[in-house]
């Protein structure tokens, strides 16, 4: 599956409604608020934060693994908007470390009705 523009989260309205009555799920590297939606395909928005991870280029590789994750397991979260927020001590994990953390969320998220 492609990570396409309409699997993202782009409005500040759509990331409002997200914010309005989330589910969440938490652990030591994210916080994942998640609601459904309407449509029958899931959408990703980020907030990886300056304040928690101040170099550019480990706010970018975070970004990156965070997307390929979301692409890797699109057809497992359908009809999801989906926020990822980072956490002070993210940026300095191992890559492996993040993709199981984020699988574990996707796996949370998918077992939602």
């Amino acid at each position: 599956m492609q990570f396409r523009k309409n699997n993202r989260l782009l409005l500040k309205k759509d990331f409002d409604c997200v914010f309005e009555n989330p589910k969440r799920t938490k652990d030591s590297n994210f916080t994942v608020l998640y609601k459904k939606n309407s449509k029958n395909y899931p959408r990703l928005g980020l907030i990886i934060s300056k304040k928690n991870c101040k170099l550019a280029s480990k706010r970018n590789r975070l970004k990156r693994i965070i997307r390929e994750s979301f692409r890797n397991n699109i057809s497992k979260l359908k009809g999801h908007d989906i926020v990822v927020l980072n956490k002070h001590t993210t940026y300095n994990n191992d890559t492996l470390v993040l993709i199981k953390s984020l699988m574990r969320h996707w796996i949370r998220i998918s077992k939602e009705k």
